[in-house]
């Protein structure tokens, strides 16, 4: 818009920032939440998001997976309950082979209240269940596979994960005796 008058203060250039990623113009919303963060490193806006998650997903999309990890890292630090961010930087983790560190975020999203948790916990017993899994811990990706399992038995991709580790475990078992 023509018309519109320049963002001067963190609040501003933030709204921009969010216009700018919902558009998307990725660098327009890099521009600006990179404006913000030098205005306020602290920045919050009063929904609970900050620069630094949009900062987050922009990166973890362009595949610069360890930027995208800072970025989450310090946007957690701005908000220690950012869902988004632990999701993306326990997504990032999980991409970079980090399980543990992946696990940890998982683990950590599974302690907020159910009532503020927008995840479901169906998702978040898959993914832990698959670190584990990358990991050839065998014993806790089933326990965590059929937690998967019990909450949502129809899921084809819980049932896919469930059989591989039981088929691991198993061939790990020949191999013992």
């Amino acid at each position: 818009m023509p018309d519109e008058k320049p963002p001067r203060t963190a609040a501003e250039w933030f709204e921009k920032g969010r216009r700018c990623f919902h558009q998307p113009d990725g660098v327009g919303a890099v521009k600006a939440m990179e404006h913000v963060v030098d205005l306020d490193p602290a920045y919050c806006h009063p929904d609970g998001d900050n620069p630094h998650f949009y900062l987050g997903k922009i990166n973890e999309v362009e595949g610069r997976l360890e930027t995208a990890i800072m970025h989450y890292t310090r946007a957690l630090a701005v908000n220690p309950v950012d869902e988004e961010s632990l999701i993306g930087r326990g997504s990032c983790y999980t991409v970079t082979r980090q399980h543990e560190l992946a696990i940890a975020d998982f683990n950590r999203l599974l302690c907020f209240p159910q009532r503020l948790r927008k995840v479901p916990v169906k998702h978040l017993y898959y993914v832990i269940a698959e670190n584990y899994r990358q990991l050839q811990r065998w014993g806790k990706a089933i326990y965590w596979a059929r937690k998967a399992h019990a909450v949502d038995p129809g899921n084809e991709r819980h049932q896919l994960l469930l059989k591989e580790i039981t088929a691991n475990l198993k061939k790990t078992d020949d191999e013992i005796t």
